[in-house]
C-alpha cells in the first residue's frame, strides 16, 4: 500500500513539474515574442514629435490579454463583453433626439459633465463617439470611452445611428458608412448648441469608416479639431473576402447579422417595408454581411450592386483629403482588416495621418493584462490623444490672444 501511495505521489509531482514547465515556456514566449511596442507610421516630423511627446503609452510595450492572444479570439471575447458585461458608472445619459432633414431620427446620448469639468459649458471640449455597425451607447467600449472623457473634464456625446440604441426608424433609410449627411447634421447641431466648444471625434469599425468619409468630404471645413479611427476597414473587397473564409464566416459574419437582426431589422421591419425597393423578407434571410449590404444598403442608397458600393467605401487613395490630425489604430491580426489591405505607404506620405499598428488586438479588442473587462490599450491611447489635441488647442488659442 505504501508503495502505491509513493507511486501516486511521484506521478502527481511529475505532472506538476510538467505543468510548471509548460507554463514557464508560455511566459517566456509571451514576453519574448508577444509583448511589443506598437509600430508608429507618421510622415510629418512635427506631428510625430507631438505624438511622441504627448502619448507616452505609445513608447511603452503593449501587453495583450495574457490568456487570449489570437486576434479572432480577442474579437469574439470583446463582442461577448460588449453585450453582456455591465459597468457601474456615476452618470446617466441625457438623450437628445435629432430630426434629420428627410424626417429621420438620430439619438444622441450626452454626458455633459457639469460637475467635474473646469470648462464653461459653452466652451467645454466635446468628444463625439461613433460606434460600429450594430453598436450603440450601451456598448462596453463606448461606456469606457465616455468614462475616460468624463475623468478628463470634457463632454461626450454618443452618436447612435438610425434604428439603433433604442431609437426607432422613422423612415426606411438606415445607416451607410459612405453617406456623411447624418454626420454633418450631428456636427452642425452640436456647433449650434456649443459654438465655442472644440470638437473631437472617435469612430470604431463602421463608425470609423463613416468618420473617415466625413473628414474626406469636408476637409478643413469638417469643424473638428482632431479624430481617432479604430479598426477601420480600408479595402472592403479584401475585408469581405477575409470574412467569408472559414472559420471567419461562422465566427463573425453570422454574429454580426444576428446582432443586426435583433437590434435594428426586427424592431423596424414595418417601416422598412414601406420602401418600394426593399424585400424585407429577403433581408431577414441574409446570412453574411455582403448579403445584408446587397439587400438593404445597395437599394436604399441607390447603388447598382454591392461592388459599386464597396468601391465607393474604400479608403485607399483618399488619405490626402484628411486635413486635421487623425490617428488610425489597427491590429495586425484583425480578422476584419487584413494587414495587406492597410495602405501603410500611402499613410506614411500624408502630413495629418498617424497609424498605430499593434501586433495583437483583433478587431476593436486591444484587451490587455489578465481581465477582459478592463478598459484596455485602445482606451489608454484614446485618453492621451484626445487630451493632447484639446490641450494643444487651448495653447494655440492663448498664443493667438496674446498676439492680438
Amino acid at each position: 500500500m505504501a508503495d502505491l501511495d509513493s507511486t501516486l505521489y511521484i506521478s502527481d509531482l511529475n505532472q506538476a513539474w510538467v505543468a510548471l514547465g509548460i507554463g514557464l515556456v508560455y511566459v517566456i514566449y509571451y514576453i519574448t515574442f508577444v509583448v511589443k511596442k506598437p509600430l508608429i507610421i507618421c510622415g510629418n516630423p512635427r506631428l510625430r514629435d507631438f505624438i511622441d511627446t504627448n502619448l507616452p503609452v505609445l513608447n511603452e510595450d503593449y501587453w495583450p490579454l495574457f490568456w487570449c492572444l489570437n486576434g479572432k479570439f480577442q474579437t469574439l471575447l470583446k463582442g461577448v463583453t460588449n453585450k453582456t458585461v455591465r459597468i457601474s458608472v456615476n452618470w446617466t445619459y441625457r438623450r437628445d433626439v435629432l430630426v434629420t432633414p428627410d424626417g429621420g431620427e438620430i439619438c444622441l446620448d450626452w454626458v455633459d459633465n457639469d460637475k467635474k469639468s473646469l470648462h464653461l459649458r459653452d466652451e467645454r471640449p466635446t468628444v463625439i463617439i461613433v460606434p460600429g455597425l450594430s453598436g450603440s451607447s450601451g456598448e462596453v467600449y463606448a461606456i469606457h470611452m465616455v468614462e475616460l472623457v468624463q475623468k478628463l473634464g470634457y463632454r461626450s456625446v454618443v452618436f447612435n445611428n438610425r434604428g439603433l440604441g433604442g431609437c426607432r426608424l422613422k423612415t426606411p433609410r438606415t445607416f451607410c458608412p459612405k453617406n456623411t449627411e447624418d454626420f454633418r447634421t450631428v456636427v452642425q447641431h452640436i456647433r449650434k448648441d456649443y459654438p465655442n466648444a472644440p470638437l473631437f471625434a472617435l469612430g470604431a469599425s463602421a463608425g470609423g469608416l463613416n468618420l473617415f468619409h466625413y473628414l474626406a468630404d469636408y476637409g478643413k471645413d469638417c469643424q473638428l479639431n482632431g479624430a481617432m479611427i479604430v479598426s477601420v476597414l480600408y479595402e472592403m473587397f479584401a475585408s469581405t473576402k477575409n470574412l467569408e473564409t472559414f472559420p471567419n464566416v461562422l465566427l463573425f459574419n453570422q454574429t454580426l447579422i444576428r446582432d443586426l437582426h435583433y437590434d435594428m431589422l426586427l424592431p423596424n421591419q414595418d417601416i422598412l417595408r414601406t420602401h418600394k425597393n426593399l424585400d424585407v423578407n429577403s433581408i431577414l434571410q441574409a446570412r453574411t454581411v455582403r448579403q445584408f449590404h446587397t439587400r438593404l444598403i445597395v437599394p436604399t442608397f441607390g447603388y447598382k450592386d454591392w461592388k459599386q458600393y464597396y468601391r465607393d467605401c474604400n479608403l485607399t487613395g483618399l488619405m490626402h483629403k484628411i486635413k486635421i490630425p487623425t490617428l488610425f489604430m489597427n491590429a495586425a491580426d484583425d480578422p476584419f482588416t487584413p494587414l495587406s489591405s492597410i495602405p501603410i505607404e500611402e499613410m506614411r506620405k500624408e502630413e495629418n495621418v498617424i497609424l498605430v499598428l499593434t501586433s495583437h488586438g483583433g478587431h476593436c479588442g486591444f484587451m490587455e493584462g489578465v481581465l477582459p473587462t478592463q478598459s484596455g490599450y485602445m482606451c489608454k491611447v484614446f485618453s492621451q490623444y484626445v487630451n493632447a489635441i484639446f490641450k494643444n488647442d487651448e495653447q494655440n488659442n492663448r498664443v493667438n490672444e496674446f498676439e492680438r
